[in-house]
């Protein structure tokens, strides 16, 4: 069984039949006829060998799975907390494109790396962005590298990152408000009892049935 434990359907429980089932916005047994930001055919929890999968069928949201104390991200991978969402862009290049003008800017030491995570809007535009070469990131309400005061589902510090060359290592401090990573398209990722998952606006709870 999967409970909407927040979100426009808080309250909401499905039974998953034994074959699993889809979640859309107009496909399957799951729906969520009224969250813009849930695909058609969103996701499709599978079930095999009395074992819980999740598969994400290339929505234009995603897909993310909440953490249990902490995660190691790829370059470019997403996550979120809160009411945002976010992208490792990983370390920047400190030599310049090579051309016959160069575009005139600071230059980065070269003695460090640094690295970009940038927040998402609605829409997949471009929002705050941080450059730090900084070991430790913050995210939470105040007082954090990056703040948001009036996000009520953060918590004061809600995540530390640890950028590397390769990924981003993501702490989950949030006291069960929770930190959600982004999952590969096409991928079945395992569940287990208590793990939730964020679906558009949506964040289910898998529950015994």
């Amino acid at each position: 069984m999967v409970a909407v434990e927040a979100g426009p359907a808080q309250g909401q429980r499905f039974r998953l039949p034994a074959s699993g089932a889809v979640v859309g916005r107009s496909r399957g047994a799951i729906l969520f006829p009224d969250d813009p930001f849930i695909s058609p055919h969103h996701a499709t929890l599978v079930v095999k060998e009395g074992k819980l999968f999740v598969r994400d069928e290339s929505s234009t949201s995603g897909v993310f799975v909440g953490i249990q104390a902490q995660v190691t991200i790829p370059v470019e991978g997403e996550f979120a907390v809160g009411l945002r969402r976010f992208r490792f862009d990983g370390p920047l290049d400190p030599t310049p494109a090579q051309g016959r003008v160069a575009m005139y800017g600071a230059p980065l030491p070269a003695s460090q790396l640094h690295y970009r995570i940038e927040e998402l809007l609605v829409g997949g535009r471009p929002g705050r962005a941080i450059v730090s070469s900084s070991s430790i990131i913050t995210v939470g309400q105040g007082r954090c590298d990056l703040s948001f005061p009036g996000d009520e589902a953060l918590a004061p510090r809600h995540c530390e990152l640890s950028p590397l060359p390769t990924g981003l290592m993501i702490r989950d401090l949030s006291g069960g408000l929770g930190t959600f990573v982004r999952i590969t398209p096409g991928v079945e990722r395992p569940l287990k009892l208590g793990d939730r998952l964020r679906i558009g606006q949506q964040v289910l709870a898998v529950e015994a049935g």
